[in-house]
């Protein structure tokens, strides 16, 4: 070859290398940064667990009397709305993220399972009487601390609630503050309720319920001391569960009188505001025991003093929610049945031995216990209203009795080629779960109602379904609605509780033809602390290839510890860098799970074969910021 050719053949050979290389470039400069499944081929188990909750620390402290216990809901947004009639209602919308139940002193101290996603802003709300029925707070490195007591918003005196003024409609009994706090409360007829007036006058009248007949009446009471002695009438404030800011007030009229004489009977205000509960920033003024002292006003609306004579029936008013109104409202409630321009009784009333209580209705519903009051006198006997009486509440707790549930709901799904590489695509089984929990008063759990859907399986292996849950086998009676094969209900071979499901998701789902429902019902036989037995969906996993005995192979959530029918040789090997010694397990190099929990989900799925960041693109991002950002990715 002559020097010529071999310098050309030497420049194209150089020529072919270079522009190699620059293909190789460019490709590797357009390739899409897509989810690695091999996350590097570290030996190094990913740090991150993959759990779409949150771990709080939840302090909640109510100043109460001693033995009263308060049931409280916490939520992560307003729980409130207003409705077409201008009414502030609780929401049907959402439930609760969480609902306990104090101690005997007000507080509550525990560790609670959440939502991720949840907000910052934390709403404290309880239905019961003799304490604020809302508080809004904040959430702070995890922890939720709330020191709830009676707080009255600023006020300087003044008889005007803002340009209403009362004196032109309504007799007063002195002048109040800007947020309704009267100047003439009777600091000597102020009483603290007991614990068991609270609970007593809490079960007789519900939240929610409908009031038996018998406390519904038109409560008109009537002065008649036997012995004929001055008779001084007060009425103390005790409560209620009303976003209303009402005015409460009274009137006289003898005994015989008709209704057009009742009508014309001059009204007196004793308590402007009666809200408590702090709702969108309407002004608290009163709190559960303070008390005033009423006058005796006669037929011709002159006021005789705080002496009352015999043959006086004093009846009771509501205006709803005037107080912010300048006075005005779209509802007045009488006790007095025939004044009520929708023909229907207001008010209810019962007494406690000699504590007499009168409740409202103020809207349209049946639980009459919006307002509450409590009337006395001075001798006692002389208001001997014709009310039911209620039984004391005793003081104890029946630590059977369901005080509470909570529903947990959400979707399982699992890759069933552990402990090796999978397709990563989270659709080898995929389980629906909603499950209620039951409490008693202390908290701890006494049934479970469990309902698992299985929704596909994109798997060619036949996978089993169970969960395990945190107390002894011999402690719980496993009930399934419908038995369709032997091998479902408790494992009699381990010694925690665990229910095997059903065996074959493909044959449950039919070849992925139909869903599968199963209903399961566990009722332990001693409570559970809520701490100690975990929430649902406890500690669920799959069994590969339909093996309900020993050895076998068992996908659980990440650091969720296996059964004792699990092979462990299968740990650490192929690409699981578990440490059982350590108490980790199901972790891997990579930037996936074997299995994942997914709370809240409606719906989830993946195309067959693809990693499931090719469905939800915010997955890799989530995992990349170690699960805090993008933590509803599986929601959108």
């Amino acid at each position: 070859m002559t020097k010529k050719a071999n310098f050309y053949a030497i420049h194209g050979a150089f020529y072919y290398l270079l522009c190699s290389v620059l293909v190789i470039l460019m490709v590797s400069g357009c390739t899409r940064d897509v989810y690695d499944p091999n996350g590097g081929g570290e030996d190094k188990p990913n740090s991150f667990d993959f759990s779409t909750t949150s771990t709080i620390q939840l302090n909640v402290k109510y100043d109460v009397p001693e033995g009263y216990k308060v049931l409280f809901n916490v939520y992560f947004e307003d729980p409130f709305t207003t409705d077409e009639g201008g009414q502030t209602v609780l929401r049907t919308d959402i439930t609760p993220a969480i609902t306990r139940m104090t101690d005997e002193n007000g507080e509550y101290h525990a560790k609670e399972i959440v939502a991720a996603d949840h907000g910052s802003d934390v709403y404290i709300y309880t239905s019961y009487v003799g304490v604020p029925g809302l508080v809004q707070t904040t959430i702070t490195d995890n922890v939720i601390n709330a020191d709830i007591e009676w707080k009255l918003t600023d006020g300087i005196p003044q008889t005007r609630a803002d340009k209403w003024d009362p004196s032109t409609e309504y007799g007063l009994l002195g002048t109040w503050q800007t947020n309704g706090r009267p100047n003439y409360l009777d600091s000597e007829g102020e009483l603290v309720l007991s614990a068991s007036v609270l609970k007593t006058i809490r079960n007789t009248i519900q939240e929610g319920g409908i009031c038996p007949q018998t406390y519904r009446q038109s409560a008109d009471f009537k002065v008649d001391d036997l012995q004929g002695r001055d008779t001084e009438v007060s009425v103390r404030f005790i409560g209620g569960n009303s976003s209303a800011a009402s005015i409460f007030g009274y009137y006289c009229y003898k005994d015989g009188a008709s209704v057009k004489e009742i009508k014309a009977a001059k009204k007196y205000i004793v308590f402007p505001n009666t809200h408590t509960a702090g709702y969108y920033g309407k002004p608290i003024g009163l709190k559960g025991g303070e008390c005033v002292k009423l006058h005796y006003i006669d037929e011709n609306g002159v006021d005789k003093g705080t002496v009352f004579p015999n043959g006086v029936r004093i009846g009771w008013f509501l205006l709803n929610n005037a107080f912010v109104k300048e006075g005005k409202t779209d509802k007045i409630c009488y006790s007095t049945t025939a004044l009520n321009g929708d023909g229907r009784t207001h008010t209810a009333a019962f007494r406690i031995n000699d504590f007499v209580v009168l409740s409202f209705e103020d809207y349209t519903d049946y639980d009459y216990n919006d307002v509450q009051f409590n009337v006395w006198s001075n001798p006692i006997e002389a208001i001997a209203p014709d009310v039911p009486s209620v039984t004391p509440d005793p003081g104890t707790d029946d630590d059977r009795s369901v005080a509470y549930r909570m529903t947990y709901k959400g979707i399982l799904a699992f890759e069933d080629n552990w402990p090796n590489k999978g397709d990563y695509d989270l659709n080898d089984v995929i389980v629906k779960y909603n499950s209620v929990l039951a409490f008693n008063t202390s908290n701890q759990v006494l049934s479970t109602e469990d309902t698992f859907t299985a929704l596909w399986s994109g798997a060619s292996f036949k996978n089993g379904f169970a969960y395990q849950m945190n107390t002894d086998r011999s402690n719980v009676v496993t009930e399934f609605e419908n038995i369709s094969d032997t091998s479902q209900g408790l494992d009699r071979e381990l010694a925690k509780a665990t229910v095997n499901v059903f065996t074959n998701a493909l044959v449950a789902t039919e070849n992925n033809t139909k869903t599968a429902s199963y209903k399961i019902k566990n009722t332990l036989t001693t409570p559970v602390d809520h701490e100690t037995f975990g929430v649902a969906p406890y500690n669920p996993f799959i069994m590969v290839h339909e093996n309900l005995g020993n050895n076998r192979c068992e996908v659980h959530l990440v650091n969720y510890k296996p059964t004792e029918k699990a092979d462990m040789s299968l740990f650490h090997t192929g690409k699981d860098l578990s440490s059982p010694n350590s108490g980790v397990y199901y972790v891997a190099a990579e930037n996936y799970p074997f299995a994942i929990q997914l709370v809240d989900a409606e719906d989830f799925s993946t195309t067959e074969t693809e990693s499931v960041d090719i469905t939800y693109s915010d997955f890799i991002k989530w995992v990349k910021s170690n699960g805090s950002e993008y933590k509803d990715w599986y929601k959108k």
